[in-house]
This record gives structure tokens, C-alpha cells and sequence, in this order.
């Protein structure tokens, strides 16, 4: 049976995805680790930008993982630019190097270890829509024309200001274009929505934005998608996103829509308006492509695989 030992919350999403693939897993202190509880385990998955923080622990859990050959393995969600480590932990990354197998959701990084894969985010399974998508066809059913929920108020990351500045912009534009465009722009950062809250604001959205990421650094865009680009498609919702490069490496082209400029997502937001059964196909085919492979499920079996070879 395969066995995870991590010092991660029993809340992580592949944690759970992997739970419910039958493998057992282990939660405990990675300072607290023995001897003892590496007997049959299969891999560790680590919760690095803590362990760096103990560089002691980290090199003692290392050494004894090395001697049994049992791999240290990381998901890197916040890369490329891992702007919460310090430069003191960017130094005991490269004296201890502890990774075996490093998986990123940007590829951009670079990071010390023998192996690396792409492993994107991906759509938690309390967000899949298994109704009848018709509802979505009707007019009716919409509250917003167009909706946006991420965080806004941190205006000492880049990644928030950016996020503020293109809001702004695309309002005023639309307001110029059509003044009785219903737009819905909720800050995460203020506004606590309870998941049935988010999942009924984006389903009775007929167009969801996506646009910045708080690890994004001036000129420095990160080519990682966020979970809810997985997710606004997962509930059966219509997702309009920015150009990210990872799009092209996750995603086929015919199955989603992007802009680069707020211009350009004025323009598509009015064309999406005028053509709601468009605007569906599109929805239904992203939806249909992320329930069937991007689910953490599917990111727990692509990681199990990697263990296997």
C-alpha cells in the first residue's frame, strides 16, 4: 500500500484527492519525524517554505530520507517567483538540496532537484456542476453580466495593484460601452463569501474574469493558471481569462478563451454578451474538458504515477 508521510494540513487538496484513492497518509511534524514513522513510507511530501525555516530539522529529515530512499517530493503552487522566501532560505535550499522530485504549476523556477514535471492546480471537487446545463441558457437565470472575485486590498503586492488598476479600466470601459452592463466585483481580501456564495455569484454570472495572481511581480508574470481557472469552469460557468503561457500547455485552444489587453476584454465581453449560445458551447466544452482531467484527482494519479517510475 502506498504510503505518504507530510507535515502538510489535512486540508491540502491532494492530500485529500489521494485519500480517496486509497493511499494512506500520515500527518505529522516534519521536526518531530523518527526512524520509526518512515517504515513504509513511500515518498514524503514536504511543506518546504516552513522546513526552510528550521534548516537543522530540514538537513536531519533529509539525510534520514536519503539513507532510505524514499523521495522528497514538493509541489511548488506558489512559483515561479516564491516571493515569500528569504534570501537566507534560498541559501539553505541550495547547501541542504533536498528535493528528489519537484512538481510546478508555472515552470519558470529554478529550483534544485533530480526531477522536474509540470502538475498544475486544479478544480476541487465541491465546485463540479453535475446539473442540467440548460439552466445556464436562460436568460433569466443571470444576476451579473459580468463578475470578478479575488483579493484587491493588499496594495503592497504588485499582483493586488495590477489586479486593482485593470479592474478600474475595464469598469470604466464598459461603462463608456454599455452603462446597463451589470458588473460584480467582489474583494476576497474583505468580502468572506461561504462556498455555496461563491459557487451561486459565479454560476449566475454569465461571464467570469480571471486576471492576476498575488505571486506575479512587475514584468515578471507568472506562467501558472490559478485554481479558479479550474474552477469557474468546473461549477458550468463561462471563463474569460488573461494570457497565461501555461494555458497553451494545459488547455487545447478550441477550448477556451483569452484576452491581452482590457480592450480586448471589452471587446470579447460585449461579443459574449450578443451571443449567449456561444458563449455556452464554449462553457460546456471547458467544463466537459476539466471534470474528465482536471480534477485533483487527476493530479493525484499524475503524481503517483511519477512515484511509480
Amino acid at each position: 500500500m502506498t504510503c505518504i508521510l507530510t507535515t502538510h494540513s489535512q486540508n491540502h487538496p491532494l492530500l485529500q484527492a489521494l485519500s480517496e484513492l486509497n493511499v494512506r497518509i500520515i500527518y505529522k511534524d516534519f521536526r518531530h519525524i523518527t526512524h520509526k514513522d518512515l517504515k513504509g513510507t513511500t515518498a514524503y511530501l514536504s511543506n518546504l517554505f516552513t522546513e526552510l525555516k528550521y534548516p537543522y530539522h530540514l538537513y536531519k529529515l533529509s539525510k534520514a530520507l536519503k539513507s532510505r530512499k524514499i523521495p522528497y517530493v514538493f509541489w511548488n503552487r506558489d512559483a515561479p517567483w516564491n516571493c515569500g522566501m528569504k534570501s537566507r532560505h534560498r541559501w539553505v535550499l541550495n547547501i541542504i538540496n533536498p528535493i528528489d522530485i519537484y512538481f510546478t504549476h508555472s515552470g519558470q523556477e529554478n529550483i534544485p532537484a533530480k526531477v522536474t514535471k509540470y502538475l498544475p492546480n486544479a478544480a476541487r471537487v465541491d465546485y463540479i456542476f453535475n446539473g442540467d446545463m440548460n439552466i445556464f441558457r436562460n436568460e433569466s437565470h443571470y444576476s451579473y453580466d459580468v463578475c470578478f472575485m479575488g483579493a484587491l486590498a493588499n496594495k503592497k503586492r504588485f499582483g493586488c495593484r495590477d489586479r486593482h488598476d485593470f479592474l478600474s479600466t475595464l469598469q470604466q470601459q464598459l461603462q463608456n460601452s454599455s452603462p446597463r452592463l451589470r458588473f460584480k466585483i467582489v474583494d476576497t481580501s474583505v468580502e468572506r463569501l461561504s462556498l455555496t456564495e461563491q459557487l451561486d455569484l459565479i454560476q449566475r454570472s454569465k461571464i467570469n474574469i480571471n486576471y492576476g495572481a498575488n505571486c506575479d511581480l512587475p514584468n515578471l508574470r507568472s506562467w501558472g493558471l490559478p485554481e479558479r481557472v479550474f474552477g469557474i469552469p468546473a461549477s458550468g460557468a463561462f471563463l474569460l481569462t488573461e494570457h497565461r503561457e501555461c494555458l497553451r500547455d494545459t488547455f487545447s485552444i478550441d477550448t477556451y478563451d483569452y484576452f491581452s489587453s482590457p480592450e480586448e476584454c471589452v471587446e470579447k465581453i460585449i461579443f459574449y454578451l450578443c451571443n449567449l449560445d456561444i458563449l455556452r458551447s464554449r462553457a460546456e466544452t471547458l467544463h466537459n474538458n476539466v471534470v474528465a482531467k482536471h480534477t485533483y484527482i487527476n493530479r493525484a494519479q499524475a503524481f503517483l504515477e511519477k512515484l511509480s517510475n
